[in-house]
């Protein structure tokens, strides 16, 4: 993969990771740190990818995903009560960001830190239960209750909203 492609790919999928690392760093300047960590070790490991450009988004995801959890453990931080920023982030880019998006990430940060972190693993990071047990160091059921839990209390709170989107059958 030459210089150019990686920087055209990585710049198609910037955006979205900057919000997966928000998610789960909980502010900007650490998930700047894990987006430029996730660059750097991506390139050097470019010739791991295997699938080309159409795998190029799944692999550094993942990533991305591992280098913002080794930020949380290094710094030993849990997902921020008030993820206030990642609404702010998602209001300014409108144009990129679905409305349908910024009312369900008003009503996650409404979620407790450990239901929060679940949720921005499982959906924005895109990692299997078994994937996100093995990184929190908690048991494969207490993944799935929190999981729960969390869709729980999303459902309840769209039903209480009488919220309209396009599709509230996910949770």
């Amino acid at each position: 993969m030459t210089e150019e492609e990686f920087l055209r790919l990585l710049k198609n999928e910037e955006g979205k990771l900057y919000l997966i690392a928000m998610a789960i760093l909980g502010n900007q300047h650490d998930a700047w740190d894990s987006l430029q960590q996730t660059a750097e070790q991506a390139w050097k490991k470019r010739s791991t990818l295997e699938g080309g450009k159409h795998a190029f988004p799944a692999w550094i995801k993942k990533i991305l995903v591992n280098r913002s959890l080794n930020i949380l453990k290094v710094r030993k931080r849990q997902i921020p009560s008030d993820p206030q920023e990642i609404t702010e982030i998602l209001d300014s880019n409108n144009s990129k960001a679905e409305p349908n998006a910024v009312l369900i990430w008003d009503l996650v940060k409404e979620l407790g830190p450990q239901h929060r972190e679940i949720i921005a693993l499982r959906y924005l990071g895109d990692m299997p239960l078994s994937e996100i047990a093995g990184h929190l160091d908690i048991s494969l059921g207490t993944v799935k209750s929190r999981l729960y839990t969390a869709h729980t209390r999303l459902r309840q709170k769209l039903q209480d909203n009488n919220w309209k989107g396009e599709s509230n059958s996910g949770f």
